[in-house]
Parts: C-alpha cells; sequence; structure tokens
C-alpha cells in the first residue's frame, strides 16, 4: 500500500448528485479495493501507477481548508464522501474525517456518510448524530 500526505486546495466540492449539495473526500484512493466500486474511474486522474486498492492519498490539511471554505458557504447537505471510504482503514491514524465532523458540527451543516466500516462508530459522540435532521445513514 503506497500511502502519501498530500495538501489539497478545495476539499467542500458542489456535487452533481441528487440530494447532495456539497461532497467531500478526505482522501484519494481506498483500501476497500471493493470489485464493485464504481470510484476505481478516479484511478485516471491520478499520477499513481499502482492498482486503485493500493494506494491512497490523505489530504492532511483538509480540515483547515474546510473551514474556511464553510465561512462562504451554503448551509446545505454534505455527503462524506463520493469516491472513497472516509472510515477506511487509515482514518484511525489520521483522523482526518473525524476532524472534518467536527468542523461540520460547529457549522451546523447537515452529513451524510457513505461508508462500509464500523470505524463511524467512533464518532458517535459528535453532537450531529443527536439532530436527526443533520443526519442521513
Amino acid at each position: 500500500m503506497k500511502v502519501k500526505e498530500i495538501q489539497a486546495k478545495n476539499v467542500l466540492i458542489k456535487s452533481k448528485l441528487p440530494e447532495t449539495y456539497y461532497t467531500i473526500n478526505p482522501y484519494i484512493g481506498c483500501q476497500h479495493a471493493c470489485v464493485y466500486c464504481y470510484s476505481r474511474f478516479m484511478k485516471r486522474f491520478t499520477n499513481h501507477r499502482e492498482d486503485w486498492g493500493d494506494f491512497v492519498d490523505v489530504k492532511i490539511n483538509a480540515p483547515k481548508i474546510l473551514e474556511g471554505q464553510l465561512e462562504k458557504a451554503k448551509k446545505k447537505m454534505v455527503l462524506l464522501s463520493s469516491v472513497c471510504d472516509p472510515y477506511q482503514p487509515l482514518e484511525k491514524k489520521y483522523k482526518i474525517t473525524r476532524r472534518i465532523l467536527e468542523k461540520l458540527v460547529e457549522y451546523q451543516f447537515s452529513i451524510s456518510i457513505l461508508t462500509k466500516s464500523d470505524l463511524v462508530l467512533r464518532d458517535l459522540d459528535l453532537s450531529f448524530f443527536l439532530q436527526e435532521d443533520h443526519l442521513t445513514c
């Protein structure tokens, strides 16, 4: 597994997905490497020679960049994540997704999380889980 720490320029991206206004992908690539994953097309936008599932780029500055973006953004639905699993195994080490969620809660954004990992349970202490109108699973 090739892991590379990168600096993101933007993390809150306007989405074209139904019922989602923004999307945030804390990582590029995914350790799960699911055979059914539609995100494999993302490899062509990277400089990776590795197969999908054999590399992950970690957007280490994502929470800081996000805060600047949230100050100007509309309070609409945010999807975590559209082309990676925000709770893939590397999240245990980096905690990028958790720090992103903390910012989204602080700014009172609605959140939808797409994951196959039970690591999502780690973040149950964040107050947005107590507000049903701010979370969809």
